[in-house]
């Protein structure tokens, strides 16, 4: 039997538990277009969501959380860098991971979460508008400094998780999700109506493989310009106690277990619009060149959907449990992943 799971950053609690099985799932979405980095043109600002945001280079961003830049074998600097933040430190961003990501030429997609004391019918009733506006004005300004064309954020990412379920109900995510972008839009922030946001949504991706969980947590088309989903080849990590878990298996499993669902939900409910991988890795395994392989089957299968806009390997260790992503001491992979970066495929830029 499989199950799926995904790691949390250092702003995050740990996932949900995982089965032995190989793979751990996020969120991602889908495009009927070409792997453009970025949703297409500008659209009239009275119709939100009557067109994409503005056009990036072709090709698939190549990116990952702030440790990626870490390892010694990747060989170039990250186009896309994952980030997280919430309500309660909004005033802070960018943070020193930020500015650095941003100084080095990379865009971000930079998550907003709740923070310790809100749920998502607070924030859909406004109560948090000032901290959220004050977030939302910074990125927008950051893209201007930095001469980018789009900065990507989501709000309260994966919210099908297990942790989240204290926030509240699908409807009341939906409820807030819609409340946060028509503030984007009306302080003309959103990259469709002349400024530079271009909003993520992003499940975890057993969610996909569930029937009608996506669509419980779907705000609609008109207020998502990309959707993400977020996927791990975890095996039995979440059950070991502490260590670091060491999956037995002999093979890795193919991508498309883990994406194909969401790939196809994304085609049937929001055509037009790129699918990102927000956050991706594998923990290692006894024999020294699976991950790698996995890795490069990522590589194949990526270059083979064109509706992959971004892939951001999340290189760091999910905290309490034993799940480790991080590619610090496995030379192979991390070598397979620079294969990866240099891959003609994977050249888009902000």
């Amino acid at each position: 039997m499989r199950s799926f799971r995904r790691p949390r950053t250092r702003r995050r609690a740990a996932g949900a538990a995982a089965s032995l099985a190989l793979v751990a799932l996020a969120s991602a979405g889908c495009s009927g277009q070409g792997a453009a980095a970025q949703p297409g043109a500008a659209a009239d600002a009275s119709k939100p969501g009557a067109a994409p945001a503005p056009a990036a280079s072709s090709g698939v961003l190549f990116g990952g959380d702030a440790q990626l830049t870490g390892l010694p074998d990747l060989g170039r600097s990250p186009a896309i860098v994952r980030t997280y933040d919430t309500l309660d430190n909004a005033k802070a961003f960018p943070s020193a991971e930020e500015t650095r990501a941003l100084s080095a030429g990379a865009t971000l997609l930079a998550s907003l979460g709740t923070g310790r004391d809100r749920d998502w019918a607070s924030v859909a009733a406004g109560k948090s508008d000032t901290a959220a506006l004050g977030f939302l004005r910074a990125v927008d300004s950051a893209a201007t400094t930095h001469h980018l064309k789009t900065v990507y954020v989501s709000f309260s990412h994966e919210p099908n998780a297990k942790e989240n379920e204290r926030k509240g109900s699908p409807a009341q995510f939906v409820a807030a999700w819609r409340h946060m972008r028509r503030l984007a839009t009306d302080a003309r922030l959103d990259a469709r109506n002349g400024g530079h946001l271009s909003w993520v949504w992003i499940l975890t991706a057993n969610g996909f493989h569930q029937s009608g969980t996506p669509e419980r947590y779907w705000p609609g088309a008109e207020n998502v310009d990309v959707v993400g989903v977020d996927g791990y080849v975890s095996g039995g990590c979440s059950k070991q106690a502490s260590g670091n878990y060491v999956n037995p298996s002999k093979t890795a499993p193919k991508p498309g277990t883990v994406f194909d669902s969401a790939l196809t939900w994304s085609a049937a409910h929001a055509p037009g619009k790129p699918v990102f991988v927000p956050e991706w890795g594998s923990v290692p395994f006894t024999g020294s060149d699976v991950r790698a392989s996995y890795v490069r089957a990522m590589t194949g299968y990526v270059a083979a959907h064109q509706q992959i806009g971004a892939v951001l390997y999340w290189n760091d260790h999910a905290h309490h449990d034993s799940c480790d992503y991080s590619l610090g001491g496995d030379p192979a992979a991390q070598r397979a992943l620079a294969a990866m970066g240099r891959d003609a495929h994977f050249q888009a830029h902000p």
